[in-house]
């Protein structure tokens, strides 16, 4: 209808009709030639003063929690709206569980169509519930404005860059579940060497031992009384935990097994939290490529009250392909360790030149525990604390663990 052709053929018609004093269908003609007209004028400004938004009430929860996606729809002008289609893209990881709620697939992504209509200066709010059933961080939007006539014959349409992010953190599971003894998410060996000495709580200065710490000698007073002396210092029972979470979970750095990477962030987040809960510090160290395009990701260990956020934050976002290899980043990561720190590895794929990495920091004075994922339980050498987790039917086992 937009067409000279037509609003020539129309004119056309209308002086024949009247030459040919045909009243009828010169009214026919002109009502068709008004009808159009208002069409065009309606699908011109159908969209303006109209807006879409969307709001979660949480925009970070728990695996398995429900939140509420609210949708609103406002038409701010006399012109109403016969018809209003908005098609949001929405993640199909995630489950919404509203009936009236029409979803549909495009081929390069999936979208939410919601359809309304509204009158003038009329706003419509559709709210639904959506069900974080995996673990990731996810983008709703952007989405597309579309209306027109009435007949829906001309369209308008206009795109909406406004994104949203949903946040469903990693499964939560007693560490008892993952095979590791409940109160002591290390296990035994980490028992016996919680009370460390802190360098930086100096006590006071004795004759040197064979066995000291040689960086722990006291040179001033060595070179005052003549012989070797030792700087000793206060015992602290508080534990750094770094978590080092490789995301290759084959050797083929392109290929990925889901349930590995998912039984990772899991026991991550486990160990995180009842670390956490006991005082400790917990820091996470992962090869997962970051939103900017960094090679390795790294929190520093704290027990601030953001802490257990910031790290389940960054679990929720591991995604299966891996930027610096594991064992390279072990070796970055051994820089920022502070003293005494225990370093807790998680790894589908502990190859030769990771399992050095590990030893190495394992010499430099930092407990090691190396946690595996797989079907079958790999060959560790016995100089490193090793507990297998498991494979897919771990992953399944802990999924379907129904907590109270």
């Amino acid at each position: 209808m937009r067409s000279p052709g037509w609003w020539v053929l129309l004119i056309t018609l209308f002086v024949l009709a009247i030459l040919f004093q045909r009243g009828m269908t010169a009214l026919l003609v002109l009502v068709l030639g008004c009808a159009a007209g208002l069409g065009v004028y309606w699908t011109r400004h159908s969209l303006d003063e109209v807006s879409y938004s969307r709001s979660l009430d949480e925009a970070q929860i728990e695996h398995g929690q429900e939140t509420t996606l609210s949708l609103q729809f406002t038409n701010a002008k006399f012109l109403p709206l016969a018809w209003l289609s908005v098609s949001d893209a929405f993640p199909n990881k995630l489950e919404l569980v509203t009936d009236e709620t029409r979803r549909t697939a495009s081929q390069v992504k999936d979208l939410l169509v919601s359809v309304v209509s509204l009158r003038w200066y009329e706003r419509v709010t559709h709210t639904h519930r959506v069900v974080g059933a995996q673990r990731g961080r996810f983008r709703l939007g952007p989405a597309e404005m579309v209306s027109g006539d009435v007949f829906g014959l001309q369209q308008s349409r206009r795109e909406l860059s406004q994104v949203d992010h949903l946040t469903v953190y990693p499964k939560v599971v007693p560490v008892s579940a993952l095979g590791l003894p409940a109160g002591r998410p290390m296990g035994d060996w980490l028992a016996r060497r919680r009370i460390i000495e802190d360098p930086l709580r100096f006590s006071q200065v004795r004759e040197y031992m064979a066995g000291d710490n040689p960086r722990h000698i006291h040179w001033r007073a060595s070179a005052r009384t003549g012989e070797l002396q030792t700087k000793v210092f206060e015992p602290s029972d508080t534990l750094a935990l770094m978590l080092a979470v490789d995301v290759q979970t084959v050797v083929d750095a392109y290929a990925i097994v889901p349930e590995y990477l998912e039984l990772a962030a899991t026991a991550g987040a486990s160990l995180a939290l009842e670390a956490l809960e006991q005082h400790h510090m917990v820091g996470l160290c992962a090869n997962s490529i970051g939103e900017r395009g960094e090679y390795w990701q790294l929190i520093r260990p704290g027990r601030h009250p953001m802490q257990a956020r910031s790290l389940l934050e960054r679990l929720a976002a591991l995604e299966g392909f891996r930027g610096r290899p594991y064992a390279a980043m072990l070796e970055d990561m051994r820089r920022h360790l502070p003293w005494g720190a225990t370093v807790v590895a998680i790894s589908a794929t502990p190859q030769p030149a990771a399992l050095e990495a590990l030893a190495a920091i394992q010499e430099s004075g930092h407990p090691v525990m190396l946690l595996t994922i797989g079907e079958e339980e790999p060959s560790i050498p016995i100089t490193l604390s090793t507990h297998h987790l498991g494979g897919r039917n771990a992953w399944h086992r802990l999924e379907s663990l129904e907590l109270a």
